[in-house]
């Protein structure tokens, strides 16, 4: 046994499950993003520029880039998509006047409500099953698993090329 009182086998079944659980939530995500025209990129700067609304932050193009591990370039061409599709809006810094401040429209607040709705919806269902307790252990083991990936820090540069010999 470890030293958490777990069987390696169990920790390795949930491991697996969390790993699948991101896979399928990432596949869903993807094609409900189709479905509406929107790359995964583009959800994914929403999110975030809704988080950091929400917070009371104003947000870069320079900063969404860096959240996104995009260049300038590819930066520049998501924010063009998503002000074109009504989804971001680009006003001038409160700060500095060569600035913008790029924030989220409420027509991408009402568009992401009927993409993940359905999504939440369905989630919720299968989980009224479970006790208050159930939840509760399952929310700790999803914290500890996020927190535990949100530390991990992976080697920079890009990804190794096999050689064949």
């Amino acid at each position: 046994m470890s030293h958490s009182g777990q069987e390696p086998s169990e920790l390795f079944q949930l491991i697996h499950a969390l790993r699948r659980y991101a896979e399928v939530a990432d596949r869903t995500t993807d094609a409900a993003g189709h479905r509406s025209g929107l790359h995964r990129t583009d959800l994914r700067a929403l999110t975030i520029l809704m988080q950091r609304q929400a917070a009371g932050l104003n947000t870069s193009p320079t900063d969404l880039g860096r959240m996104l591990s995009l260049t300038s370039a590819s930066t520049t061409a998501l924010v063009d998509r998503l002000v074109a599709n009504g989804h971001a809006e680009r006003t001038p810094s409160t700060t500095d006047r060569r600035r913008v401040s790029i924030s989220h429209t409420d027509t991408a607040a009402v568009d992401g409500r009927k993409i993940f709705m359905p999504m939440a919806r369905t989630i919720a269902d299968r989980l009224s099953a479970f006790t208050p307790e159930q939840m509760q252990t399952a929310i700790e083991v999803l914290a500890a698993a996020t927190e535990a990936l949100d530390s991990f820090e992976a080697p920079a540069g890009p990804p190794p090329t096999h050689v064949q010999s």
